[in-house]
Parts: C-alpha cells; structure tokens; sequence
C-alpha cells in the first residue's frame, strides 16, 4: 500500500524534474494532448529492450484525502504580452522630432509608435484604445485615443497623459481641427459627438445629436467651421458652439442603409465637398454648399479611406471590395485591393493588393513620397510607397494571429509558454511566464503547424513539431538558439494530432500520433502511433490502430516506462513506447473536449469531458472513478489539472454556461470559480512559477494567466 503522502512527494517529482516534458496542448479540430507524468512508486528507467509493461496493473488502494488550503477565491486574469497588436484598429499619421511617424492603436489596448522609414517601435506602448489621431497642441505633439472610456490626449514624446481624460462617451471617431486658432477635437459614437479644446479640456457648446455617430470631421465652408458626423442613413453638418444642425442634412433612402465610418473633405473645381466611401453606393460626393448628392460619383465598393496628394493632385485612397475575396475561417480578407482615384474626374489612377484584412488606413509624406499607412485584422502595421504601390518598410507584426493556443516548458530554469495561432500561422513564439513578454525571435517552420510540444534533450530546452499542408514531418528545434536539431522526421502522409519527446532503455525517442491520407485523400482511413530514435531519425515502430483516427495523444510512465495513450472518440488506446506494441483498449465516454491527464490516489487519472458531466479513468486499470464532476449546466470545452496548496484540482471551463470551475479531484466538489475573461477560450494548461500554480489559457489572439496560489 502507498500511502497518500507518497503520492503527493510523486507529484513533486513530476513538476520539479519533468516539467520540461511534461507539457500538453488542444486544438480545436485536431486536439492534440501531451502530459508526462510520474506513477508514484515506479521503478527506475529499464535498459532492458525486451521489458514490456503489463496491464491492467492492480488497483491502488491510496485515496489521498485533501489538506485543504485551496483559495476560496482568485484574482482577475491578466494578459500576457504578445509583442505587438492583437488587430489593429485605427491608425494616423504625422511628424514627432522631424521624422514622419504612424500611430496605431490595437485591440489588446495599447497605442504605439513607429518610425514610418523603417516601421520600428519608438518607445514603449501606451495603455490606452482606438480610435487614434495625432495633431499638435500648445508646440508638441498629442495623440488622441481612449482610456477608460473616455477621449484622452498623450504626450507623444513623453508618453505620457496631458491633462485629465475628455467626457466625449462611448466614442467610435475622432478628429483633429482648429477653432479660433485653438487646437480642438472632434469625438462622436453612441452618445452623440462631443467638441473640445484641446489646451484647457474645457467643452465647446452642448453635446451634439443624440445619434449613434460612427464617423466625425471637421472642415470650413466659406470660413465657418463645421462638424460633420455620419451614421447608418444620413450626414449632418453642426455648429459646434450652439449643437444645432447647419443646412440640410444629407438623408438616404431607408433601402440604402449604409455603414458610413470615413468622411473626407476636400475641394473640387473650387467647391468645398465631403467624399463618403459606401459599400453599396459607390462614393458620395456631398456640396457642402448646395448640398446636392452625387451618388456613385466613384464606381466601386469602399471602406477605409484617406485623401493624399500625388504628383500635384488630390487622390482618394481606399480599401476596395473586388470580387470574390478568400477569406479565413473568421471571415477576415486574405488580401486586400488599394485603390487610388482622382476624385475629380474618375480616373483610377492606380491600384494595388496588400496582404490581410485591412480595417484602417491614413496617408503622409516621407520626404517627397506619399506613404499609406494600413492596419487590420492580421496584427500587422503595413506601409507602402502610394506612387508604386511597393511595400516601403518591412512590416511591423504582432503577436500570433487568429485563436492562439500554447504549451507550457521551461528554458534556462525558468517556465516558459510556448504558442501559435492558428490558421496557417507557422512560426510560434515563446513568452516568459513570469514577465509575460515575448523572448527573441519566433521559430519559422516549413509548413502549418498541427500539433507541438516541449522537451528535453542533452540538456536542452526544445521544441517539437507536427507539420502538415505544405511539409509533412515532425521537427525537432533547440529553443533557446531556434537551429533545428537532427533531420526532419518523415514516414507519413496526413497530419499529426499529437507529439511527445521520451526515452526508453537509454535511447531518445520521438511519439507520433498520425492520420495518414489514402489515395482518396480520406485522413480518417489510417490512424497510427509511429515511434523514432532520436536523433538519428529511424523508424522503430508503426503501430497501426485499426480503423477510424488515432485521436489524442498523452504520454504516462506506467512502472518506469513510457506509455502512450491515445483517445478516439469513445475509446482509450495504451501502447509500450519502448517495446512497440498495444497494450490495450477499453471504452471511455463520448468526449466532447480534449482529454486531460491528472495525476492522484497514487494512479495516473484521465479527466474526460462528456458534455456537461466530466468523468474520469483510472489509466492503469481502465475503470471509471466513481466521482465524475457535476455542477456545470453546458458543455466543458477546455480542462486543466494541476496541484494548488499540495491538493490535485481540475479547472474546467464552459463557454456555453459562461463559467470555469475549480475542482478538488480528492472529492470531485466544486472549490471555487474563475473570471472568464472572454467568451472563448481554446486550451487552458496549469504551469509553476516561483512556487506557485499559474492557470494559462489561450484565447482570441491573447494568453491569458490566473495566479491559482501556491502549488505546495
């Protein structure tokens, strides 16, 4: 019998000396799963070739029973740093020290500086939201954004805030003008618009409107300032100092309800006009002195849009809608179409495609050239010359793309969170845990990454990957240096769900779980676990699984030796790593999530979501646990195990329900909830940092960490 305290000093082994192995990852269509883990009491590593594992092993007859100390509560989750825009949602353009500057403002909060010429970060971010604008206040420069709701200015040398934040409401535009010499601001969305002075904060005249405004500018007409706004079926000029409408407003027809975000103002033949990019309408120019409308002055579909000047004229540039566009599976443009046209005549004067989905778009000089600056849905801050259409500057990336999902390692005695985005992101990243910032560069990978975990080897912190669609094979790299360690792993055809670095009779091995295609292109018709040495990159074992998909990946220790376990839909799978051969097969539930492996009552546990209810199985046996998890009232998409205060818990999230529960695996009860930060979350994965258990989930292009307290 071994008693429950054995199985506690077990766990310590495995998180102190396996945790660079002992890691795990969830993807939504292939769910790949890794978790290495100690069976208490076992032996030490065989050098026998010939041993083989039997099972099923005897029951255990150790129940730990909990010392308590788990938090009655947690705090609030906290984003990690991705390293740049997670979207990005407004730009602007102007001049900071004699230089031609792009300010951008993304959705995970920040607003940030780049040197147009080169598209490098100038300084650090600034904790603030979009939408952005940057003029000049007093002699320096100011940017515009939101903070806290409310329309804040920023010092941009200093970064830091002028003066106390503008009541301008839940704000959706923002513009820069001048009134009476005085620098003022123009701010409208949900709450009307709202106009300011700059250099006192004080507000000019009443708010304005009661409409849900989702554009703003401001211009002259005949020397009288106007405030012009735009939403869904008309555009008003104001006063800004009585608030009350000037003119006649343009008014659509209420089958032409557009989406109007952009105004620009300019001047043809002598005539002061607004052009107002439409969906479905072409541009409109508006006489902002007769106030007629021309519709489809400009054929086209148009969305983000700007006025520059080129070779001596006045252009409209913009994002077009052309054709039938590939899109992601988010919806989100591939490529866009920039087109460039003489406002006064029609003329195309040219057009060019740029990469991702761009939602905003502003246009400066460097030097004699005109420069659009784009950002959009990829994370990626773009410049390109107007003139040629050529990228002018490398562009300035973010962090992973898409929904991001991670792996936890360690590198240089320190965790480490290993994650990508999906779609066809091939270059994941590595974050510190503790500070949250990105480490060097990211590892670029030949093809789209199915399924990766982190290792071990020579004293090596190092990564593990499955590529498919473009490169079938698995790779091995050095973390730390980014060089590929060893030949690429060939062997198959179709895609990896999962991927495991081990070692048995003193040998490096690599385990693969495989969907093979057939010559139909069928990935569900050969399902298997493959096995090679390592390094020298030899094929020991195809262990064929019969018929369907091999499904899951995990990798326990059963009496000192590697196994692997594999999960298909309604059934476990336990193969000898290091004799290569199945060891068994029993039914488990129809899962609905990934599979997580726990560690407890002196066994190895797999933790298995069956809609609302989550049940569990003893690895060793193949029994089910009598105390399967109630409480949640939807599907649980997402688990997590780990130790917090030296008691094994199980964090189980339900985006259906809205909820993520903490679990004491020694009771199966309910101990305590988390904030969920958004609505979706694709892998959650328990880590270890300065003695305590840190919750990592991957999100909507974000990683998001809750301190659980501490793991002993």
């Amino acid at each position: 019998m071994v008693h429950a305290a054995n199985c506690r000093r077990g766990m310590r082994f495995m998180l102190g000396s396996d945790s660079a192995t002992g890691v795990r990852m969830f993807f939504r269509r292939l769910p790949p799963i890794l978790a290495v883990l100690v069976l208490a009491g076992s032996v030490p590593l065989a050098s026998a070739g010939s041993t083989v594992v039997s099972w099923p092993r005897a029951a255990t007859t150790c129940q730990e029973t909990s010392p308590g100390g788990v938090p009655a509560s947690f705090a609030a989750p906290v984003a990690m740093d991705m390293g740049g825009h997670s979207d990005v949602t407004s730009v602007a353009v102007g001049e900071l020290d004699g230089r031609l500057v792009a300010i951008s403002a993304g959705a995970e909060h920040t607003i940030r500086i780049w040197d147009m010429a080169t598209l490098k970060l100038i300084g650090d971010p600034i904790p603030g939201d979009g939408p952005v604008a940057y003029g000049t206040v007093d002699g320096r420069p100011v940017i515009l954004g939101r903070s806290h709701g409310a329309l804040q200015r920023w010092d941009a040398t200093t970064r830091l805030p002028v003066g106390g934040p503008l009541p301008a409401g839940r704000f959706r535009a923002v513009a820069f003008g001048e009134l009476d010499g005085r620098p003022i601001a123009a701010a409208a969305g949900t709450d009307g618009a709202h106009v300011f002075d700059l250099a006192t904060g004080r507000r000019i005249g009443p708010p304005i409107g009661t409409g849900i405004f989702s554009a703003v500018a401001l211009t002259r007409v005949h020397g009288v300032l106007l405030v012009l706004t735009g939403e869904g079926d008309a555009v008003v000029a104001w006063d800004p100092v009585s608030g009350k409408p000037v003119g006649k407003p343009l008014t659509l027809q209420s089958e032409f309800i557009q989406e109007i975000n952009t105004i620009g103002t300019t001047t043809i033949g002598g005539r002061p006009v607004a052009l107002i990019p439409t969906a479905d309408l072409g541009v409109i120019r508006w006489d902002l002195v007769t106030r007629e409308a021309t519709y489809h002055s400009l054929e086209g579909r148009f969305g983000p849009s700007s006025l520059a000047v080129l070779n001596g004229r006045t252009v409209f540039v913009s994002v077009e809608t052309v054709g039938s566009i590939a899109t992601d599976s988010f919806g989100s443009r591939l490529r866009s179409s920039i087109a460039v046209i003489d406002p006064a005549t029609g003329e195309r004067v040219s057009s060019f495609e740029i990469p991702g989905h761009v939602t905003s778009l502003a246009v400066g000089d460097l030097g004699d050239r005109p420069v659009i600056v784009t950002g959009g849905r990829d994370n990626a801050v773009r410049a390109y010359d107007l003139a040629t259409g050529r990228e002018s500057a490398f562009p300035a990336t973010g962090g992973p793309n898409g929904d991001i999902y991670e792996v936890n390692g360690e590198l240089r005695g320190r965790p480490i969170v290993v994650a990508q985005g999906n779609g066809d992101d091939r270059s994941p990243g590595v974050w510190d845990l503790g500070s949250g910032r990105p480490l060097n560069a990211p590892v670029r990978l030949p093809g789209r990454i199915t399924s990766f975990a982190t290792g071990e080897y020579g004293g090596r912190a190092v990564l593990v990957a499955g590529i498919a669609f473009g490169d079938s094979s698995i790779r091995v790299f050095d973390l730390a240096s980014r060089m590929p360690i060893s030949e690429p792993l060939v062997g198959y055809d179709g895609s990896v769900n999962g991927v495991a670095l081990t070692e048995a009779d003193r040998r490096a091995l690599v385990v693969g779980a495989v969907d093979e295609d057939d010559a139909a292109g069928d990935s569900s018709s050969r399902g298997a676990v493959r096995i090679w040495d390592f390094p020298s990159g030899v094929l020991l074992h195809d262990l064929a699984v019969g018929n369907g998909p091999v499904g899951q990946l995990a990798l326990i220790r059963l009496v000192g030796r590697p196994v692997a376990v594999t999960f298909s839909a309604t059934r476990a799978r336990l193969w000898d790593v290091g004799a290569g051969k199945r060891m068994a097969s029993f039914r488990i539930a129809k899962r609905s999530a990934p599979v997580e492996i726990a560690l407890f009552d002196c066994t190895t546990v797999a933790i298995v979501a069956t809609g609302r209810t989550v049940k569990l199985y003893d690895l060793a046996t193949g029994k089910q646990v009598e105390r399967p998890l109630l409480g949640h009232s939807q599907q649980v998409n997402s688990i997590a195990s780990g130790r917090v205060a030296g008691v094994p818990i199980a964090v189980t999230d339900s985006p259906q329900d809205r909820s993520m529960r903490v679990w004491d695996l020694t009771t199966s009860q309910q101990v305590g909830t988390l904030q969920r930060p958004s609505r979706y979350l694709g892998s959650l994965s328990i880590s270890y940092l300065d003695g305590r258990a840190v919750l990592v989930g991957g999100g909507r292009e974000v990683l998001w960490t809750w301190d659980l307290g501490p793991a002993a």
